[in-house]
């Protein structure tokens, strides 16, 4: 591998491994919409994942916004 050549990351990996098992021709440009949003999965499962916790613990606080007043 030449030194200016980044290696190739697990969620790389993963992402391609998930593509090839779809089996669906995927143009360029929609890979990259895919792997975008792949990755914002992926970062965001990074964040609320703790070793130890149990999969029925919420995950993220509820949102839910007050009405506009004078409703």
């Amino acid at each position: 591998m030449a030194s200016d050549e980044k290696p190739v990351a697990d969620d790389d990996v993963m992402f391609e491994g998930l593509i090839r098992a779809s089996g669906v021709p995927v143009s360029d440009q929609e890979k990259q919409d895919l792997r975008k949003a792949y990755s914002s999965l992926m970062g965001l499962a990074a964040k609320t994942r703790r070793p130890g916790r149990s999969w029925d613990v919420r995950m993220l606080p509820v949102y839910s916004p007050k009405p506009p007043k004078g409703s």
